[in-house]
């Protein structure tokens, strides 16, 4: 079952956002620490207001684990969204943290999509990726985005099969991406 993801879920959900987002999670929790990592994502779950709330995430739920999350969310909200988390960077780490702009615009940004590797292969990442997509066309934007990582072979691979094309190449935590879009049917 997918469904909206809710703040008791944040312990089953840190471990997929850190699993697909390495270097980005360090970013946005200011450490490299795993076990602070984790701890910190989940609390960014538990609250409201930023790009990793329980409010942006949709999950995969089976046997009463979540096994798989997309995030997602409107790509003019971008900037919005990161200021909680830059506003508790600086009380964790005494310094004002620059946070990469990854979307802009009249978009539904895929900001994340993680699945248990335990679950890999069962077409888990393809149905939250339409659930997202389905959410960002019922909103009335103009295309559903993301950023694929330039040394992701397959991912590169998976996206592009599923109509989203290359637009721009971003920088993301000292990382290239290209940052791809798919127009929704208007």
């Amino acid at each position: 079952m997918i469904r909206q993801a809710t703040a008791n879920d944040a312990d089953q959900i840190a471990p997929l956002i850190e699993q697909a987002i390495h270097e980005i999670a360090e970013t946005l929790t200011g450490t490299q620490e795993k076990e602070l990592v984790l701890e910190r994502l989940a609390l960014f779950v538990t609250q409201t207001g930023n790009r990793l709330s329980h409010e942006n995430i949709l999950v995969k739920e089976l046997d009463g684990h979540v096994v798989g999350i997309v995030i997602a969310y409107a790509g003019v909200d971008a900037a919005q969204l990161d200021e909680p988390i830059k506003r508790q960077l600086l009380e964790w780490t005494g310094q004002e943290v620059q946070i990469d702009q990854e979307t802009e615009g009249n978009v539904f940004y895929l900001d994340t999509l993680s699945v248990d590797a335990a679950y890999g292969g069962k077409g888990i990442g393809s149905e939250l990726l339409q659930a997202a997509a389905d959410e960002g066309e019922r909103r009335g934007l103009r295309a559903f985005t993301l950023n694929a990582d330039q040394t992701n072979a397959g991912a590169q691979r998976l996206y592009r099969r599923l109509g989203f094309v290359p637009v721009k190449t971003i920088e993301i935590s000292g990382g290239q991406f290209d940052y791809m879009e798919r127009p929704y049917a208007t």
